[in-house]
């Protein structure tokens, strides 16, 4: 989660957007809770794509708050490929989102791809 919040720039994670998930007849832990709630991304209300933004909950700013992920071998950052065409893609079905618009935010997520990754094969 905090991953993914600092690749796509979520300013809106707090204690009650993430969770986890038990069996409503036996209480048993079954685990944590799909991520939700990301609709404060993408500087959706800044026209400075890849401006520092405020974060939540555990830090003040993403630079502080990506270092509390310890582990990230877990995740094959090989699979994000393309993924700045699938973002362009998806947000060019959006009547407010110009096309320089789309390629900053499309480019900014994966230069954040690519610093997580170079975080990764430093821990």
């Amino acid at each position: 989660m905090l991953m993914l919040d600092y690749i796509i720039a979520n300013k809106d994670r707090h204690w009650n957007n993430f969770g986890a998930v038990r069996n409503a007849k036996t209480l048993e832990w079954i685990g944590l809770a799909p991520i939700f709630d990301s609709g404060t991304s993408l500087w959706h209300d800044t026209p400075h794509i890849g401006a520092d933004v405020k974060c939540k909950p555990f830090r003040r700013n993403y630079a502080e708050q990506i270092k509390l992920v310890d582990k990230l071998s877990w995740f094959d950052f090989d699979s994000l490929k393309g993924l700045d065409n699938k973002i362009k893609e998806i947000l060019s079905k959006s009547e407010y989102i110009d096309e320089i618009r789309r390629d900053r935010i499309a480019t900014t997520v994966m230069d954040r791809c690519e610093y997580v990754d170079i975080l990764r094969t430093q821990k």
